[in-house]
């Protein structure tokens, strides 16, 4: 049996890896559900560690609306709160969010290949160095070539080039490597 301590010292961990912070938020709903009375008192301190607004909107949602274990307390109720405040605010690009349920896990580095199958680059792939294969991740909203691409923290931005028509590009597109 997991304790909570030695839980909460694995999910407080910068160093955990994973793609996906469901992956967290569901292990901690589980352990909790597992022997319920004497765990869910934990579950407050437990919520805190989870990256919340990491969690991609339709979960946040519906795990707020649908889990009645995390309305059931006052503590967790407003964690809850504060995450959705704190992913709209992300979401609607609004400043820099610092709070610690918006801040990234540290990953393994992420190879990104901008590109397609033509001259003209339609799509943003990943590289998967442990399947060994390359995932597409997004659709550019329109073809270009002959464009810029940089990224900055978790967002790559893909600035100019030229469409289809070769007419110039003026755009600025964002690609949020975390919120997709």
């Amino acid at each position: 049996q997991l304790s909570k301590d030695t839980l909460l010292d694995l999910i407080s961990s910068d160093e955990l890896e994973t793609e996906d912070e469901r992956v967290v938020f569901e292990a901690i709903l589980q352990w909790v559900k597992h022997d319920l009375e004497p765990r869910k008192v934990h579950l407050p301190e437990l919520l805190r560690s989870v990256r919340l607004a990491l969690l991609p909107s339709d979960c946040l949602q519906e795990a707020v609306s649908s889990e009645a274990l995390l309305m059931a307390d006052e503590r967790t109720k407003l964690i809850m709160d504060e995450a959705l405040r704190c992913k709209t605010r992300i979401l609607q690009n609004d400043g820099v969010v610092t709070s610690p349920c918006a801040r990234p896990r540290k990953a393994g580095h992420t190879l990104l290949i901008l590109g397609g199958q033509t001259f003209m680059c339609d799509k943003i792939y990943q590289v998967d160095h442990k399947a060994k294969e390359i995932i597409p991740k997004a659709d550019l909203p329109s073809p270009r070539k002959e464009f810029s691409a940089s990224a900055i923290g978790c967002k790559v931005y893909v600035t100019g080039g030229r469409g289809s028509e070769n007419g110039v590009s003026k755009d600025v597109w964002v690609y949020d490597t975390v919120h997709e």
